[in-house]
This record gives structure tokens, sequence and C-alpha cells, in this order.
């Protein structure tokens, strides 16, 4: 069950972007949201001369020795960028928690992933004019070792309206079944199944399993065996069946040199992905 939704959050086009849909995620699901920001200038000036200065006990500790009264602490006190982000959260009355870390989001992320359903982040970088999209160091790191399904949303938002599974017969396709079924049944869209890579001797029972497991979820759904690689089924998720996202298992290696349907996914514009290991 989406319960737990963790944000990625930087106050940039994308992160904005996904965080309105993990707003209308957690509002369906009655899930919290969870804002983390990340800070990787750990060792600044300004961050060494924040730890050299006093805490609040210490300075309360100063202040009854000089015999005058202690200002009120607000180091507890939401800062940017997610303030904007927390009323976001309050405008559309979905419970959150906010926290700031220091360090590579793509490794704290990382690290806090396991405890949650569903870390939604935004595009690392948006490609300008003339130049290939590419892909920055957090979502390279994320792509590699994220342990909960993660959701990268492009830099517009758009509501969800029809999602496209492309479907392996193997152990991350069957989680991928599960958050594309519950995914569904929360936001009440329909869903499109694309099989790929089935030898034809197994279609017809693979096709019969889907739709046994697909009756737990009630979702409108629509099936077609591919005679394709998932390669070569993503880009269908725009063109022949236009959906706003694609849900699909993680890559079992992510190697530059070789084609991913995980990076055609992200190659492609306006398109958010769902990644299940």
């Amino acid at each position: 069950m989406l319960r737990n939704i963790l944000v990625g959050y930087d106050d940039s086009r994308s992160a904005r972007a996904a965080l309105q849909q993990a707003l209308d995620i957690a509002e369906a699901a009655q899930a919290w949201v969870h804002l983390v920001h990340a800070e990787e200038t750990v060792g600044s000036d300004t961050e060494l001369a924040l730890l050299a200065e006093p805490g609040p006990v210490e300075a309360t500790l100063a202040a009854a020795e000089a015999g005058l009264e202690a200002e009120p602490d607000t180091s507890l006190q939401t800062e940017a960028p997610l303030e904007a982000a927390v009323e976001a959260c309050r405008n559309a009355k979905v419970p959150c928690s906010s926290r700031q870390v220091f360090g590579r989001a793509g490794e704290k992320l990382t690290e806090m992933a396991r405890l949650y359903q569903l870390l939604v982040v935004g595009e690392s970088s948006e490609p300008k004019r003339g130049q290939r999209h590419h892909l920055g160091g957090n979502l390279r790191h994320l792509l590699r070792h994220c342990p909960a399904p993660l959701m990268v949303c492009p830099h517009n938002y758009h509501a969800l309206d029809t999602a496209m599974l492309i479907y392996r017969d193997d152990a991350a396709g069957g989680r991928s079944l599960s958050l594309a079924g519950e995914l569904c049944s929360t936001l009440n869209i329909p869903l499109k199944i694309a099989v790929v890579e089935m030898a034809s001797e197994h279609e017809e029972r693979v096709a019969a399993e889907l739709e046994n497991a697909l009756k737990a979820f009630h979702v409108e759904s629509e099936l077609q065996v591919l005679n394709r690689t998932a390669v070569e089924a993503v880009p269908l998720a725009t063109v022949e069946w236009p959906a706003r996202c694609v849900i699909m298992p993680y890559a079992p290696a992510l190697w530059p040199w070789a084609p991913s349907a995980v990076k055609v996914a992200l190659a492609t514009p306006n398109l958010i992905r769902f990644i299940v290991p």
C-alpha cells in the first residue's frame, strides 16, 4: 500500500512538478508525504560558521549567567526551500514531514528510501536547446542502488490519466505489476500492459495469469503481447498508446554503451517513469 511517499525536493522546476505528482497520489491514497532536501555543500564557510555558533542549550545557560532572557529557539522552523513544499502539502490537506540532510542527494535518498513505498524525484537537469538530455550523478546513483520503486518526473506537470506497464515474465515484472495495479486503482485510471520478450509458447499462459492477477485491483486494463523488446516497446507509451507514464522493472545493468528501456524512457520528454526494483 502506498502509505508513505518520500519526495526529494530542491525547489527546482522538476522538483515542483514531482511534488505535485506525489500530492496527487497521496491525496487519493490518504498517504503521508515526507519531504527531504539534501544540501551537498557541507564544509562551506557558512556552514562551518553555523556549526561554530552556540546551540540553544549553551545560549540559554550563557543568558542565565548574564542575567538576560534567552532568545526563543528558531532552529526547528522549516527552512527554505522546504517552506514552499510544506505549504503546498498543507494546501492540498496532505499530512507531511520535512527534513534537511547534508551530503549527496542520491546517496542520502537511497539510504532513506528503504523505509518508504515510493521515492519521487524530478529529472536531474533540463537539456538546453540543441543538446541531448543527460543524467546527473544523483539520478544515476538512484537508478543503480535505490531499494524502493522510483518515480522520475519530467519538468512539466501533467495529471496522470493512463499508465502503461512494460511487463517481463520474471520476479521484477511481477513487482512492477503489483505497483501498476495499486497505482491505477488508487488514481482510478486505466492500465495498458505491454508484454515483451515473450516466447510464443508461453503467451497464452502469461496472458491468463495477468488477467487473473489484475482482478484483485479492479482496474480497467488492456493487455497486448508484443513481439518486441522492452527498449522497442517504451516509445509506444506516447505514440501508439498515449499514456502519461510508463512503469517498468529496473534493468539488470545500466551499461553506458548498451541500450536500455530505462534510458529510453528517461530520454523521452514529458513522460513519467516508475522504475521498480
